[in-house]
């Protein structure tokens, strides 16, 4: 149990970090909308990849409602002072006032009946909002304590849009644009690194892998989980199966399928089902996976890759599920979305002599689903029988609004 001399000093060192908190050189896109549901009676949960920036949102949340005569509390759970205990929640509710709460809990799935001492809160109409680098954890635990009480809110590393605004705030010309995303492709948008210049991407990775998977699930055969995050961060868009990594690591499906998980459930990666009608069709094929952020990929060299990561990551941003897919002759489109009914190529150049491969891909998929096909490029110009559009300014909308009204599925 931590003492109580301890946990005022946690408190107190909480609504200091908050109230001085700096504005941030941009506005991220959630913040304006966790502010507004300060009126609402129900827990904000804020999830995401390590580093993506939630406990900055969350201070800045603090900041916000601490100007409208909130009493807002701080309390990060990762601080070492904690010496996990049940009995600390009710010693931290004894040094608060409640009158006007609002408690920001950074990190706290790691406290022993956290949950219940959260639908506590809720019950005594305390205003809370909660971050986790665990989509399963706080989803699952939190689902079952409070059954609709909360409302979750997914943050990711800074956008295109989000990172051209920290490193070219204003207009830009669009060959310097280009550029740009030419370094956001290769270094990926986790803030810090971005705004600094520090690149220390290893050790984000380094952290998902020891802190957010092994730690947690007592994974027995560490080396060779290691050996597969080093295989799926080196090739992204492989297609994860036994067939695929022969040669390279032999690992039992059963294990594998758990191994993706993790590593989902950490938001370390992003996963493509292929897309059928049949549920069970789906989990028969393997599936292909990305890096939540390319500053986590090891491997770097394939320009085309680089794009086609970076544009999963965009539609992710607002499409839970993705899918690929692919026709019985093995022509594949790199995306395809049941939602709007659009199959999208990405081509870092389009070039004459991979323009036709590239759309017969997307003519077999507008023949099964009766779907618009769009081709997202960064370089190159062609005849296409398809919608083209400049990876520029795919990366720079949302992607659901640029698709339209969805065409009616065949």
């Amino acid at each position: 149990m931590t003492d109580v001399s301890t946990l005022r000093r946690i408190l107190n060192d909480g609504a200091a970090t908050v109230q001085s908190l700096r504005p941030g050189l941009i506005e991220r896109e959630h913040l304006g909308i966790l502010i507004e549901r300060a009126k609402f009676e129900v827990i904000e949960v804020i999830t995401g990849v390590r580093r993506s920036g939630k406990s900055t949102i969350l201070c800045e949340v603090g900041n916000s409602l601490t100007k409208t005569g909130k009493d807002v509390q701080y309390i990060n759970f990762e601080d070492e002072r904690f010496i996990p205990s049940v009995e600390d929640f009710q010693n931290i509710l004894s040094l608060m006032e409640t009158d006007k709460a609002v408690l920001l809990l950074d990190e706290p799935q790691n406290m022993p009946g956290w949950e219940k001492w959260v639908r506590r809160l809720h019950d005594r109409r305390i205003k809370v909002y909660l971050t986790g680098s665990n989509s399963r954890l706080l989803g699952s635990e939190l689902a079952t304590a409070l059954s609709g009480r909360s409302r979750s809110h997914e943050i990711f590393p800074f956008s295109f849009r989000e990172f051209l605004d920290v490193k070219a705030p204003g207009t830009v010309p669009s060959d310097r644009l280009t550029q740009m995303l030419g370094e956001y492709i290769k270094e990926g948008g986790f803030p810090y690194p971005t705004v600094s210049g520090d690149a220390i991407h290893a050790d984000y990775r380094r952290d998902i892998v020891e802190r957010d998977i092994l730690m947690r699930h007592r994974i027995s055969d560490i080396e060779r989980f290691r050996n597969f995050v080093r295989f799926v961060l080196s090739n992204p868009g492989a297609m994860l199966s036994n067939k695929r990594m022969k040669g390279f690591l032999k690992i039992h499906h059963t294990t594998l399928r758990k191994y993706v998980g993790y590593m989902e459930d950490a938001y370390l990666i992003i996963t493509l089902e292929k897309y059928a009608h049949s549920q069970r069709v789906r989990m028969q094929n393997p599936k292909k996976a990305y890096p939540i952020d390319n500053g986590l990929l090891i491997d770097k060299e394939s320009r085309g890759l680089l794009l086609e990561s970076a544009v999963v990551q965009h539609i992710r941003r607002y499409v839970p599920r993705l899918y690929y897919w692919k026709d019985e002759r093995g022509r594949e489109v790199d995306l395809y979305l049941p939602e709007t009914n659009t199959a999208i190529q990405v081509v870092y150049e389009v070039t004459s002599q991979n323009i036709e491969r590239e759309e017969a891909a997307l003519d077999s998929a507008e023949r099964e689903f009766g779907c618009t096909g769009i081709l997202v490029h960064m370089f190159g110009r062609a005849e296409t029988r398809h919608r083209s559009i400049n990876a520029v300014d795919f990366l720079c909308e949302d992607p659901l609004r640029m698709f339209g009204k969805p065409k009616k599925r065949l």
